[in-house]
């Protein structure tokens, strides 16, 4: 399986670096379960793993000018609180399968400097928004078609009690490369992995230079479907 990093800039995300930026919305999980009647169900994604829930609405069904916005929540559904590093999300393009998946959390922590963590609470919500530009690099051998499918990974720590020097911290990241290096194997064994169903998404392409543009609609080819 071939993999690509491709940039994830959260431009209005609830975790994008910014000082002035408000908290993630965290609310009981009982709470408007259903979607907004303005959020179409088709263009909902949605993945579940050992009691947390991930729940995403997907605005429009185009990559347009290479960019997507997501509006996620993250339920947990345990009787114990679970914890999401607050990182600006990254994006990995598996040409193979035509899908972007957009990252939230880290599988690992740094190797010098450690994110703050956001914890939700046993029975609650947290809300967040994220528009992502997405910019694909693509190779010369042989990858001739843009991407077609979109999804979600959340990667959370079930066990939040080795992390609490990490919780509520005022810094967004601190750097200390021994705590780093003494927390990588509990990061690495407690973290959990959520994915949602992939949604079909058609790539827009720009004919102004941006990013995209290298990927026209192919030519139909009569005679077969495609």
């Amino acid at each position: 399986m071939r993999l690509w990093r491709i940039a994830a800039v959260a431009a209005t995300a609830l975790v994008a670096a910014c000082a002035s930026t408000p908290k993630p919305v965290v609310s009981p999980a009982t709470v408007s379960t259903a979607p907004p009647v303005h959020r179409a169900q088709e263009r909902r994604i949605i993945g579940s793993e050992n009691g947390l829930r991930v729940e995403a609405f997907v605005n429009g069904d185009s990559f347009k000018d290479s960019s997507v916005s997501v509006q996620y929540d993250i339920i947990n559904d345990r009787a114990t609180p679970v914890a999401v590093a607050e990182l600006i999300p990254v994006s990995t393009y598996d040409a193979d399968q035509r899908t972007i998946t957009l990252e939230i959390g880290s599988e690992v922590p740094g190797v010098e400097l450690l994110p703050r963590l956001l914890v939700i609470p046993p029975g609650a919500k947290m809300s967040f928004t994220a528009a992502a530009r997405t910019n694909v690099v693509r190779p010369g051998e042989g990858v001739t078609l843009p991407p077609s499918s979109f999804r979600l990974k959340v990667n959370f720590l079930g066990d939040t009690k080795p992390f609490e020097q990490l919780i509520g911290i005022p810094e967004r990241a601190v750097h200390d490369p021994d705590l780093a290096n003494k927390l990588f194997p509990q990061w690495l064994e407690r973290n959990e992995i959520v994915i949602t169903n992939t949604l079909p998404m058609r790539w827009a392409p720009s004919h102004d230079g941006q990013p995209g543009a290298d990927w026209a609609t192919p030519h139909p080819i009569y005679g077969r479907r495609h």
